[in-house]
């Protein structure tokens, strides 16, 4: 019994570990949002650049962040970014250092999406330890019940969010796409 106690522990220990370190990859991400709205906020060519090489470095350090955090769902959208902010970066025109600086902060946005998806499975991972097989009576075995309920509406939810993004993403580039003629 003392081993199992001993490897439940080390197992909340492990998944709290995780969850902090994801804390700070919260931290850094945010800070790349931040940088890269005022990116696309600016109405100076210079400011532009700053901000977005700015955010750039915040996001070589969310990589690294994410990789202990152990989040690879958000790998993809991290290296989407970094490519996107190099653009903008490179860019000799101010409309398409604007153009890559606003794929970057969708990228962004879909990082932090990322995290919540997994930081939300990991709390699911933590709840479903800490439970031990004891006796229930049948209104805490209905409470149960309903809480993995909701668990799984939350679930469905996270996932619709992310399909709504990705349709306000297409329409936004479909509106971009419209007026640029």
């Amino acid at each position: 019994m003392c081993k199992k106690s001993l490897l439940s522990t080390l197992f909340l220990l492990t998944i709290m570990f995780a969850s902090a370190n994801c804390d700070n990859t919260y931290s850094s991400v945010s800070y790349v949002l931040s940088h890269t709205k005022k990116s696309m906020s600016s109405n100076n060519f210079e400011h532009q650049k700053y901000y977005a090489t700015r955010a750039l470095e915040a996001l070589e350090k969310t990589q690294k962040l994410a990789k202990t955090c152990g989040c690879e769902p958000a790998m993809e959208a991290i290296f989407d970014g970094l490519d996107n902010l190099e653009k903008a970066i490179e860019q000799d025109d101010w409309d398409m250092g604007r153009h890559y600086t606003k794929k970057a902060l969708e990228n962004t946005q879909d990082v932090i999406n990322q995290l919540d998806l997994f930081t939300q499975n990991n709390q699911d991972e933590i709840n479903d330890s800490d439970s031990f097989p004891v006796e229930t009576s049948p209104e805490a075995t209905a409470l149960q019940l309903e809480l993995e309920k909701i668990k799984q509406k939350q679930l469905q939810l996270a996932e619709e969010q992310k399909k709504l993004l990705q349709r306000r993403k297409t329409i936004e580039d479909e509106i971009a796409t419209i007026a640029s003629y």
